[in-house]
């Protein structure tokens, strides 16, 4: 990421949902959700394990979303978080997830997904 952690405003943990993440993500990833915070926003995948990422693979016909094949999925190393929300502030989260350094899913038609 593009700054030091320590260099983030300080945000409570949201639910706890960013234990899933990667330690070194966490302050970024809870930045962000802080900073939309009030704006309809929901996480909702953070971890997969190799067997639940192989389960939206096979059925990822029926998954409005682009799935990841199983080893290739950020979400099974802990770099990776999908938020649902109105689509005009997702593009705004992710205008400012790539202006902090990550990768925004939106880029590939994946507007839910973020990672670093």
């Amino acid at each position: 990421m593009a700054r030091e952690a320590a260099d983030l405003p300080r945000v409570s943990t949201l639910s706890g949902w960013s234990t899933g993440l990667q330690p070194w993500l966490r302050p970024y990833a809870e930045y962000l959700l802080q900073r939309f915070a009030g704006s309809d926003v929901q996480v909702t995948s953070v971890y997969r394990s190799y067997s639940a990422q192989l389960k939206l693979w096979l059925t990822r016909s029926s998954n409005p979303y682009p799935v990841a094949p199983p080893g290739q999925s950020y979400h099974e190393y802990r770099r990776a978080f999908d938020v649902v929300g109105p689509t005009e502030v997702l593009d705004q989260m992710g205008a400012l997830w790539e202006r902090m350094g990550g990768t925004w899913g939106g880029r590939i038609g994946d507007r839910i997904h973020f990672q670093a």
